[in-house]
């Protein structure tokens, strides 16, 4: 993955404010690719990350 589609997937993550919004994100990348992101992301970034993904249950 370049620099470029990181910069992008990480702009989707941290814009998303649904799950539908982080369901298409899986959908466009790979789980290698959202998990290398992800571990990026500084902790308050994941968490809100996770909080989003936390409202489907």
């Amino acid at each position: 993955m370049d620099k470029e589609a990181m910069a992008n997937l990480k702009t989707a993550m941290l814009e998303a404010e649904t799950v539908a919004q982080l369901a298409a994100i899986i959908i466009d990348y790979t789980h290698e690719e959202i998990m290398i992101v992800f571990h990026e992301l500084e902790s308050e970034q994941q968490e809100r990350v996770k909080t989003v993904w936390k409202t489907v249950t």
